[in-house]
């Protein structure tokens, strides 16, 4: 099969002199595959762990019943019972289908482009923490009387790492400009339903979410600068980074500890 042209790559914008070499095919003829290091295995790993636990419960009822009971985000039993874990546990349980297919299908088309760019690692801090700061919002100001589940603040996590990677890097990428808008639409979409009358959507956590996301891009996310040649993958782009994550540690240690007083902040103030 012949070989993908680099200036094609639908993320990375080239600025060479514009020429192209001749195409042995037509255009219409060529198909465009995700280079091999590009494919994001972490993204699969999390999208059949949420998968297998929905289908889990769905084909034994006794058994979803236990995963939420035991595992959704409960304020009154956070903090009455000191069930911290819970905000952990429900970024993997779904109350629906169509649930579990809007935040899977988000984390397929986002993660998939994210992971690359921004390595296992880092993909997985900015998906856990960010989660888990949308967790603490909802308990810190949400209703102590509700419950809530998914992955929704872990999906709008990766969502705004993308967003501010995009803008840190609007040089780097075609129609960077035209992205970020797009996903300010869909973010303001959101978070109008969210707040209508009779919504069930956990705003706060979408907002935890992307405040985290947002932040953790910021500190730890990587700074890319333009290779010689243009890359093949993401991957390869993602080898220019100035910004590696083993001189950030310090930043993530102040993060988690941020992250854990806030959770006390919260508990604290509900019991009063």
């Amino acid at each position: 099969m012949q070989d993908k042209d680099p200036g094609d790559h639908p993320l990375y914008q080239s600025r060479g002199s514009g020429q192209r070499p001749p195409r042995t095919t037509p255009p219409a003829r060529q198909r465009t595959r995700r280079p091999p290091e590009d494919r994001p295995a972490l993204v699969w790993l999390l999208l059949g762990l949420n998968i297998a636990i929905f289908l889990a419960g769905y084909l034994a009822p006794n058994l979803e019943w236990e995963f939420f009971a035991r595992g959704a985000m409960i304020p009154t039993l956070v903090v009455q019972q000191g069930e911290v874990y819970r905000l952990f546990t429900a970024m993997f349980l779904h109350g629906s289908l169509g649930h579990l297919f809007f935040n899977m299908y988000a984390l397929y088309i986002i993660g998939g482009r994210l992971e690359p760019i921004f390595g296992r690692a880092r993909f997985l801090l900015v998906y856990l923490l960010g989660g888990l700061t949308g967790s603490a919002l909802s308990l810190l100001l949400g209703a102590l009387d509700g419950a809530s589940v998914g992955a929704s603040g872990a999906v709008f996590a990766i969502f705004a790492a993308q967003a501010w990677h995009l803008r840190q890097h609007r040089a780097l990428y075609v129609q960077a400009s035209h992205q970020l808008r797009h996903m300010a639409i869909l973010i303001v979409i959101n978070l109008v339903i969210g707040f209508l009358p009779g919504s069930r959507i956990d705003s706060l956590g979408h907002i935890g979410g992307m405040l985290g996301g947002a932040l953790l891009a910021w500190r730890i996310g990587p700074r890319l600068s333009r290779p010689s040649q243009p890359p093949r993958s993401l991957r390869q782009l993602a080898q220019n980074d100035s910004n590696p994550l083993s001189a950030r540690l310090p930043d993530l240690v102040v993060y988690a500890a941020a992250l854990a007083g806030l959770v006390a902040l919260a508990i604290v103030l509900r019991v009063a």
